[in-house]
């Protein structure tokens, strides 16, 4: 599975359906799945919604909204949590409204969502285009501690069963602590990151800093993606672009040394992002054995 994440606004999505794109075409079955709240891949792939469909030739696309995502966490689990619960306590079924904000429940399940399409075999590529900066950190580290929270759990129940009436849910607390278990297992032994920023101050300092995070989580780096460059000397009779190029610098060469992941740099595009085929020029750029620097 890849992972393609950065601050927003950079092109995340972008490069998430260009590298989809590019995957499809070289054979077998791709999924595209975006947990990104803004929605942007309908923008690409019309249709694209909280169901999985056909993007293109070879290529699924689901866009991962909250709503699907707490109607799947309810189907799997619901009945048992509250069966147990009303062994205990007058509870009734409305409960569950509230458990489903809990957190580490929600990222628990769109999570699960990931393990159950790369454990189907169905895909020969993931392609994740997760939330900006902060939300997929945030993801990360509220799954090793719901992990943790769920470990403790477990041996503070089975220290208190005999005290215990009703329902056994020891069984619930074990499943779930071992799904959130293979969840780490495939985010740090099945996937690698796309880092993506562009040429200025805030996204290259966040995409450095997502870099480190997810180096310490355990997921590898694949790439640094510098995305939206200025070809130097391009317009010289164009002030307002000339002094944006040289801005940029400061900040490329920030990039190019200080990052975890080889870097790929991209110039600004010309024509439209959401073209199809400008996506899988765009790709070829990214995924081309030669991943030379296009900057001059």
């Amino acid at each position: 599975m890849w992972l393609v994440s950065g601050k927003g606004g950079v092109g995340k999505t972008t490069i998430a359906s260009a590298l989809a794109l590019r995957e499809a075409e070289r054979g077998g079955r791709v999924l595209l799945v975006s947990t990104d709240p803004t929605g942007a891949l309908a923008q690409i792939f019309a249709g694209v919604g909280d169901e999985v469909r056909p993007a293109a030739p070879g290529l699924e696309a689901v866009e991962l909204t909250r709503r699907a995502v707490l109607a799947r966490w309810r189907e799997r689990f619901g009945e048992e949590i509250y069966q147990v619960l009303a062994a205990v306590l007058p509870v009734e079924r409305d409960i569950l409204d509230y458990l489903e904000g809990v957190p580490g429940i929600e990222e628990e399940f769109m999570l699960s969502y990931l393990l159950d399409a790369a454990d189907s075999g169905r895909y020969r590529r993931i392609i994740w285009d997760a939330a900006p900066t902060a939300a997929t950190l945030s993801l990360l580290e509220a799954q090793a501690l719901f992990y943790e929270h769920l470990t403790q759990a477990h041996r503070l129940y089975l220290k208190l069963r005999g005290y215990l009436q009703g329902a056994d849910p020891s069984a619930l607390i074990e499943g779930w602590r071992k799904l959130t278990e293979r969840i780490l297992e495939m985010l740090r032994g099945r996937t690698r990151a796309w880092v993506v920023a562009q040429p200025e101050r805030l996204p290259v300092v966040q995409g450095l800093e997502l870099m480190k995070s997810l180096r310490h989580f355990g997921i590898p780096l694949q790439r640094a993606v510098l995305n939206r460059v200025l070809p130097q000397g391009a317009c010289p009779d164009c002030p307002p672009y000339a002094a944006r190029a040289a801005a940029q610098q400061e900040w490329l060469e920030r990039w190019r040394s200080a990052s975890l992941a080889p870097v790929n740099l991209l110039l600004e595009m010309e024509g439209d992002p959401t073209d199809h085929q400008t996506l899988r020029a765009l790709a070829r750029l990214l995924t081309e054995e030669d991943h030379g620097d296009p900057h001059p």
